[in-house]
């Protein structure tokens, strides 16, 4: 059985690549774009980044709920 993130649609969730970028920044989170779209192209993201966009979430009002983006295959 395989788990993955589905960071894609996190990165959607959160207004594409370059808000995502920025609202990391904006919080205080130092983060390249090309770090975010690696996140999208590998399907996985530390367990920093997983916090950071947490608090985000928080910041803005936002709903974040990690199991909306696991995903598992058999």
């Amino acid at each position: 059985m395989e788990v993955t993130l589905n960071t894609r649609q996190m990165v959607i969730d959160f207004g594409g690549l370059t808000a995502c970028y920025r609202a990391l920044n904006k919080y205080g989170f130092e983060i390249s774009r090309d770090a975010v779209d690696k996140w999208r192209r590998r399907r996985s993201l530390s367990t920093q980044n997983l916090i950071q966009m947490a608090v985000i979430a928080r910041k803005t009002g936002k709903r974040f709920d990690i199991y909306d983006y696991i995903e598992i295959r058999k």
